[in-house]
């Protein structure tokens, strides 16, 4: 009896060890990743020892605070920031090659790190610097059909406005750059996740000719025709100043982002748990 009391106390603490262990390679490798893409020039701050669900939450919310401006705010370089396995990804863009060194990589960490602290109470966040791929070196064409096929995704809520009908390439470029340009609407940033509103994501999809508004998937109760209507007036009425009249916006459904555990599996716990529940018969 005392001695399947033994095996089974080793088999707590073997579960625990590798609970412990399995997070914290997570958080290992998860930085090592990026070391070995072409792309990457250089880390800031550090993930914690264990990258576990309350840590997922705080990144989450510090990289929707991050999203909502814009990327002016840190630094013309950036093209986007992404959210990967609990560390923010800062997209630089390539014509920037020439002028980015560890200071200038200082000094924009410097800033999302204290936009982080005041808006997440996150320091020291993890950070990782890669160069964007060149979008001249990207085979694209316009796709005119585009904001029509949309409506038959799964995922699709609502659109409003209309596309225009090009003439040729050079009149379609010139209307998306006038797009591109003028796409930062500061009036959105309430209507954002981490501001208790609907919006996950904003941006304009030049080659499909619309703004793609994403919305999260969670709070269906705030998604309504009312605040679609109220989204689109401010996203229209901006572009209105703009010259830029029945601007196209499609609404998509999205889960919030997440980071897959590579750790300590479900499976694993379950293993554990029947064996323990074995030795105490």
């Amino acid at each position: 009896m005392v001695k399947k009391y033994i095996i089974r106390d080793v088999m707590v603490i073997i579960l625990a060890i590798l609970l412990s262990s399995g997070y914290a390679s997570t958080a290992t490798n998860t930085l090592e990743e990026y070391t070995d893409d072409i792309h990457f020039i250089a880390s800031r701050g550090n993930l914690p020892d264990t990258v576990d669900q309350e840590w997922k939450i705080v990144i989450q919310d510090c990289w929707l605070n991050i999203t909502s401006p814009s990327y002016d705010n840190f630094d013309e370089s950036i093209k986007s920031i992404g959210n990967r396995n609990g560390v923010l990804t800062v997209y630089l863009k390539s014509a920037y090659k020439k002028e980015i060194n560890d200071s200038q990589i200082d000094e924009i960490y410097q800033k999302i790190e204290s936009y982080c602290e005041e808006n997440s109470d996150i320091s020291n966040v993890p950070v990782v610097f890669m160069w964007a791929e060149d979008e001249e070196d990207l085979t694209f064409e316009y796709n005119p059909n585009a904001f029509e096929s949309i409506k038959k995704d799964s995922d699709y809520i609502a659109s409003r406005g209309t596309v225009p009908v090009f003439e040729d390439e050079k009149e379609w470029m010139k209307w998306s750059d006038a797009v591109f340009e003028a796409r930062h609407i500061n009036e959105l940033d309430q209507y954002y996740a981490s501001q208790g509103g609907p919006l996950l994501s904003y941006g304009f999809k030049k080659y499909s000719g619309y703004i793609e508004v994403g919305v999260n998937k969670n709070t269906p109760e705030k998604i309504t025709d009312s605040s679609i209507d109220e989204v689109y007036q401010i996203i229209a009425e901006h572009y209105e100043k703009e010259g830029i009249s029945d601007i196209p916006v499609v609404f998509m459904l999205y889960y919030p982002p997440t980071e897959e555990s590579t750790g300590f599996t479900s499976v694993m716990l379950i293993l554990c748990i029947l064996i323990l529940i074995r030795i105490r018969r």
